[in-house]
């Protein structure tokens, strides 16, 4: 069994207050975001060690230690090899020796989740519950349970009720708002993180789990004047915070990655800035800011009124081509074709290409733009082929994906 003592870096002795300190002072040190397995840990600690009854039950627990070792090792072989029929059995024979032991129904409970037994699981919390009914984490994984089956207002009491008992409880706020979502009540998501924020009228490095769901709110309603004011907010914690900024980085380089998937590339650049300030030397988010760049200038390009449309096909082929179908592709690249073909649209093509390369060098100097545009521009006999055979996109995101997970 996991000494939860040691867990929070506290002695056996230690008093309500120290045990609260030692929890806080793990929390910085292991994220919830980027350590959930160490977080599920330090979480589990602090809510069986906080509560009396809870903790007088978890140390009573070391009287049978030497009854229930060996099963535990069982147990854990089983878990490891997810074989949760037997991690079951095991978890029963240990409440035979000792029904009263709550982490071992805690246990139960979670393996009729990852079972898929929701409503077992269920009954497993909401009998720990009446016996705890302070307990954060029962809340939640009750919570979870009724979102599984699809009971949204039923799991958003048991993580309001989490909230109000820990305000600072990611899980709790993040169940709420998931909640939210599924009913698509956006608004009131937004309003219940909002009130979050502003419930000790000081913004730092507490509100940025609050402030990041803040964010995914704003994509879903497409509501970009808020995302921005909300990046905004993140940027003055973020280089507030010394410690916290390689954390927060990490997580606007995944919203970055979600944001430049939908073509949302204006704020993407903007985000990647904000981490670029934090972590300047990180490889994949300053190629990634080279592309994003690259797609901001291209967007600026395709609304300029100035500059001969048909020079522009080659360059929103390289950026947006994905977004047509062949058949429209194809009767695109014809009409160029059949204009180039002229003495006259030849002409207007070169101004326009002209007018790229002054106004636009990034996109123009942009390889694989300058080849065709430069074989395009001298008549090469090679014009056709190389429209037929020009590479779509940029192949970035995949790495990002991988990256950022």
């Amino acid at each position: 069994m996991k000494n939860y003592y040691e867990i929070l870096n506290i002695n056996k002795n230690a008093s309500q207050e120290e045990i609260r300190s030692g929890y806080k002072k793990m929390l910085r040190k292991y994220p919830p975001e980027k350590e959930q397995e160490k977080y599920k840990e330090i979480r589990e600690a602090y809510d069986t060690l906080k509560d009396e009854k809870s903790r007088k039950n978890y140390d009573a627990y070391f009287h049978h230690e030497k009854d229930i070792k060996t099963l535990e090792d069982k147990y854990t072989e089983y878990m490891k090899a997810k074989n949760y029929n037997e991690a079951e059995k095991v978890l029963k024979k240990i409440l035979i020796i000792s029904p009263e032991i709550a982490h071992i129904k805690d246990k139960l409970g979670e393996i009729f989740f990852l079972e898929e037994k929701y409503n077992k699981s269920i009954e497993i919390y909401k009998e720990l519950i009446k016996e705890y009914p302070d307990n954060v984490d029962y809340l939640i994984k009750l919570g979870g349970n009724y979102q599984k089956i699809e009971k949204y207002e039923i799991s958003r009491m048991y993580f309001l009720t989490a909230y109000a008992l820990d305000t600072s409880n990611s899980e709790a706020i993040s169940g709420v708002v998931h909640s939210y979502i599924k009913e698509n009540k956006i608004s009131e998501a937004i309003d219940f993180l909002n009130e979050d924020i502003e419930k000790d009228d000081k913004l730092d490095f507490e509100d940025f789990f609050a402030l990041s769901k803040l964010l995914e709110c704003y994509i879903i309603k497409n509501d970009m004047s808020n995302l921005k004011r909300t990046l905004e907010d993140i940027k003055k914690i973020a280089l507030e915070d010394e410690e916290s900024k390689s954390f927060i980085s990490w997580k606007l380089g995944k919203l970055a990655a979600e944001l430049y998937d939908m073509g949302i590339y204006e704020e993407t650049k903007e985000t990647l800035e904000i981490c670029l300030k934090l972590t300047p030397d990180v490889d994949i988010i300053l190629e990634l800011y080279k592309n994003v760049d690259l797609f901001v200038e291209a967007n600026k390009l395709m609304n300029d009124d100035n500059i001969y449309g048909p020079s522009k096909i080659p360059i929103y082929n390289y950026f947006f081509g994905g977004k047509l179908d062949e058949e429209t592709k194809n009767e695109i690249f014809q009409k160029l074709e059949e204009r180039l073909k002229t003495s006259i649209g030849k002409e207007y093509f070169k101004g326009g290409v002209q007018k790229i390369k002054e106004r636009y060098p990034m996109l123009y100097n942009e390889p694989a733009i300058n080849e065709i545009y430069t074989k395009l521009v001298r008549g090469s006999s090679q014009g056709s082929n190389i429209l037929t055979r020009f590479i779509i996109g940029v192949a970035i995101l995949l790495v990002i994906r991988v990256i950022f997970g």
